[in-house]
């Protein structure tokens, strides 16, 4: 057997001087890889949620965790939910206490680059992960399983079966406690742990070595797609679009990875690629923005530049410039009809051009500029009660443009 203390005091020692804070429920694993830490002298301390789901159990597991940290001088915090009472209205259980303790974990690690959290999953849970996963048909992100490191989540037990850690913890003479639900068969897991794997390995003794095997290839193979896809996401994060053509060329697996590394889910993959193949102008939600078909690429827009407001600047000016541009415009005050305005472009709005008889509309100035369908929606126009004035950054009008002898002269700015 290998020696535990041994082995994690070698592969982990990159993280001494770090602090770790190991997730305890006061059963075997967890309550085991506190103490080694412990006794390796890493910094640790330890995270305990007391859900309040078996009564009594429940408040003596967190008396027992107290107690375990009070005797081996480890910082103890512990959380208490009412989790029923999130499960009112329904919800999966394990699922909602899954995303309450991983939230703590996340405040923790967010609160300081050197924390750390530590969690007992060994290799028996690899494998019930494995057939777990592969029944929901979660790909190859699902097939690779948990990861002895990432985003400051380590596993130090993971080389480790159950047997193998209990024989560690009668040795060491350490106690813990376990939990009754687990014995309870209404949970996928607990059927997969206590019936169905049981059955299996009493027919392929090898199950085990081989299922790990299989997830060592299927992360070996995760890490090559991730390390093919990080440039692409980093290009989508720091330009806000992604190329159309580039995109297509992604196979299934490879796009898993892209909205994985996006924080998107996997089911976002069908409407992604709809996108990528419907007309320009196109668009679906992506979090708290929008992902929008330019034509050749899909750019990424939050709602409020969609509608972004601007801000009209009035300044009322003695003299003109001896050069002028379609970013500032100057104005006759005697000339324009009540107040003047800005506001987003709309359908049939038209304009008298400087330098042309006649009128033209917005929306020819706009499809002449070949401008993206975004961009379209934020063509602003200056008016006043009765007129445009500019179609900012395109067109000045004529009607009440400002003469060397206008006497009352207005320059006009957006912000």
């Amino acid at each position: 057997m290998l020696n535990l203390s041994s082995h994690i005091a070698t592969e982990w020692n990159h993280l001494k001087g770090k602090n770790i804070y190991v997730s305890c429920s006061a059963g075997v694993d967890s309550t085991v890889l506190a103490f080694i830490l412990k006794q390796l002298a890493f910094k640790v301390s330890v995270l305990h949620v007391n859900y309040q789901l078996r009564g009594e159990d429940s408040n003596l597991d967190a008396l027992f965790v107290k107690a375990f940290c009070r005797r081996e001088r480890i910082t103890c915090l512990q959380k208490t939910i009412n989790l029923q009472n999130q499960l009112e209205n329904g919800g999966n259980l394990q699922e909602t206490a899954r995303n309450e303790r991983y939230a703590w974990f996340k405040q923790i690690i967010d609160s300081n680059p050197d924390n750390y959290v530590a969690l007992g999953h060994h290799q028996d849970d690899q494998v019930e992960t494995f057939f777990l996963n592969l029944s929901r048909k979660s790909g190859l992100m699902g097939l690779s399983c948990m990861l002895k490191e990432h985003n400051n989540i380590i596993r130090p037990l993971l080389d480790f079966s159950r047997a193998e850690i209990i024989e560690y913890a009668n040795q060491k003479e350490i106690n813990w406690r376990e939990d009754k639900s687990n014995t309870s068969n209404k949970y996928r897991r607990n059927l997969l742990r206590n019936v169905l794997l049981p059955e299996l390995k009493s027919e392929i003794p090898s199950l085990d070595k081989s299922v790990l095997k299989l997830v060592r290839a299927f992360q070996h193979t995760q890490a090559e797609v991730s390390k093919k896809i990080q440039p692409i996401t980093q290009r989508f994060i720091e330009q806000a679009c992604i190329d159309i053509k580039k995109l297509n060329k992604l196979n299934d697996t490879e796009t898993i990875e892209f909205l994985r590394q996006l924080n998107q889910p996997a089911t976002a993959m069908a409407e992604l690629l709809k996108l990528s193949n419907a007309q320009k102008g196109k668009k679906i939600k992506w979090g708290n923005s929008w992902l929008i078909n330019e034509g050749e690429v899909l750019l990424l827009k939050q709602n409020s530049e969609l509608k972004q407001p601007s801000t009209l600047n009035i300044e009322q000016v003695t003299t003109l410039p001896t050069r002028f541009n379609k970013e500032v415009i100057y104005l006759d005050k005697q000339k324009t009809q009540g107040n003047l305005h800005v506001r987003l472009w709309q359908v049939g709005d038209r304009i008298y051009p400087v330098g042309m008889k006649g009128s033209r509309l917005i929306s020819d100035i706009i499809s002449d500029a070949k401008l993206t369908a975004s961009q379209k929606e934020g063509v602003r126009v200056v008016h006043d009660d009765e007129q445009i004035h500019w179609c900012v950054g395109f067109t000045v009008g004529r009607k009440a443009i400002a003469e060397v002898d206008s006497k009352n002269m207005l320059k006009l700015t957006i912000s």
